[in-house]
């Protein structure tokens, strides 16, 4: 008896344990069900997004989709940085001279070489220089002249009549190439005289309605405009106090012509930090304050370029500063860093390799895994020129099942850190292509589950015929 009781309980431990290994498999199978192979696995785009950033004035960023192989399950990216502004010589421009010829231009004088000269004809010499450059470059440009103040006429009472069309003077019937007929206006304004004080909004209105003389659509529009004042009379308005009844129509015409498409640039001269005794706002005002409102600041422009000038400032910036405004060829954008980061589960799941190096500037062979960015540096790009580089994005041999079925990024942002002649600056992006993985439909196979049942069903089984066998032997042996 003893005997049999041995023999059973061998069995019973050959079928617990066969049975644990049974189990120790299946729970082995559910830790590598999530690790997927690429073979098993599809890809499709889910949405074409492009990355466009732009930054400074004339820097343009683009990052997009070359292809998508989804066989391969790769992902080709493209990324392509512009320095847009163009050499004046290469380009069709009409550009408008808008200068202030006011009392207070009259009254004030600049030393120029040793020679007190008004503050008036210092401008109109430097405009002088100005065309002649310009056409230096492109004979081809168009210039056009036009002043402003307040009109001379007066009413039947004898007062004068401010706040009309009359507070502008086109001198110049249509733009021109003839360096001949533009040295003539200038001298034209230089002898001409006009009321005491200056109707800017009126001035630029005029500028524009002789800019939109031309019937080149491709061609850059520009108004240059040369004041010492912020204007105290608008289209309706007498004598102000520089309050809102000339400050916002000045304003709204600068912002109506950056609407359509007109380059503003604006020399304000001598606006000085002095409060305006006159205005009949409180705390006054400052003249700068005033002039800020309308124009904005130099780093901050309601449109174009706005250049603050002292009167020992007003010959170079008119020949030097915004001729390279204009001509461009000392527009540089520098230090450019774009730094390019990945989600994780992209770093995690996919390799990264360059297809193309850049052909302006240097890139990091390997993703840093510290924030999961490659980083593109161009020292310089100047007017013109384009820089490229791209990579492949390639799905690992085995991968994480956790993205399949997911929406997946390929990028997670772009940053753009810069120079703009020297002022910093700095843009980012999130948008990018995504893709989305699938697990292939595969024939089912047995699991190990089956198999642990049917190892219980014949441990139960041998049991039954062992514990029959056994009756049968003590009843036997008992009779």
């Amino acid at each position: 008896m003893k005997k049999v009781f041995t023999i059973l309980f061998s069995i019973v431990l050959v079928l617990l344990v066969t049975c644990s290994m049974t189990f120790a498999a299946e729970n082995t199978s559910n830790t590598q069900s999530n690790i997927t192979n690429k073979a098993d696995a599809s890809m499709t785009l889910v949405e074409d997004n492009t990355c466009h950033i732009t930054f400074g004035k004339y820097g343009e960023f683009e990052k997009k989709l070359i292809q998508i192989n989804t066989e391969e399950k790769t992902i080709d990216i493209g990324l392509t940085v512009k320095n847009n502004a163009e050499i004046l010589e290469n380009k069709k421009a009409d550009v408008v001279l808008l200068i202030d010829a006011s009392e207070s231009m009259n009254q004030n004088t600049i030393n120029i070489g040793g020679e007190e000269i008004s503050r008036k004809q210092a401008v109109l010499n430097s405009a002088q220089t100005l065309v002649d450059k310009l056409f230096a470059v492109n004979p081809e440009i168009r210039i056009g002249i036009v002043e402003f103040a307040t009109s001379t006429e007066t009413n039947d009472q004898g007062y004068t009549i401010e706040g009309t069309d009359k507070d502008a003077k086109i001198i110049t019937s249509a733009l021109t190439s003839d360096k001949d007929t533009i040295a003539n206006a200038l001298n034209t304004v230089s002898k001409d005289v006009m009321g005491p004080r200056t109707n800017i909004e009126v001035g630029l209105d005029a500028a524009y309605s002789l800019l939109e003389t031309s019937n080149d659509s491709d061609v850059e529009k520009y108004i240059i405009t040369l004041t010492d004042a912020i204007p105290n009379t608008a289209r309706g308005v007498t004598m102000d106090t520089y309050s809102d009844a000339t400050i916002v129509p000045t304003r709204n015409k600068v912002l109506e012509l950056k609407e359509n498409d007109v380059n503003l640039i604006s020399m304000l001269i001598e606006m000085s930090d002095d409060e305006i005794e006159i205005s009949k706002e409180d705390p006054k005002p400052t003249y700068r304050e005033v002039a800020e409102r309308i124009f904005g600041s130099s780093t901050n422009p309601t449109a174009g370029s706005v250049y603050y000038v002292s009167d020992d400032e007003v010959e170079d910036t008119i020949t030097n500063q915004i001729y390279d405004n204009l001509v461009q060829e000392s527009y540089d954008l520098t230090d450019i860093v774009i730094k390019d980061y990945f989600p994780q589960n992209i770093i995690d799941n996919f390799n990264y390799a360059q297809l193309t190096e850049s052909n302006i500037g240097t890139v990091t062979a390997e993703v840093n895994k510290d924030d999961n960015s490659i980083t593109w540096t161009i020292h310089s790009l100047a007017p013109g020129e384009v820089a490229t580089f791209s990579y492949r994005l390639s799905l690992k041999d085995q991968f994480s099942s956790d993205i399949v079925g997911i929406n997946l990024p390929t990028n997670e942002n772009v940053e753009i850190t810069y120079e703009e002649n020297g002022t910093p600056g700095e843009a980012e992006n999130d948008d990018s292509p995504i893709v989305a993985l699938d697990v292939l439909p595969k024939d089912p196979i047995p699991q190990t589950g089956i198999y642990t049942g049917l190892a219980i069903i014949g441990t139960v089984a041998i049991l039954g015929v062992i514990g029959i066998g056994s009756y049968s032997y003590i009843k036997k042996n008992r009779f």
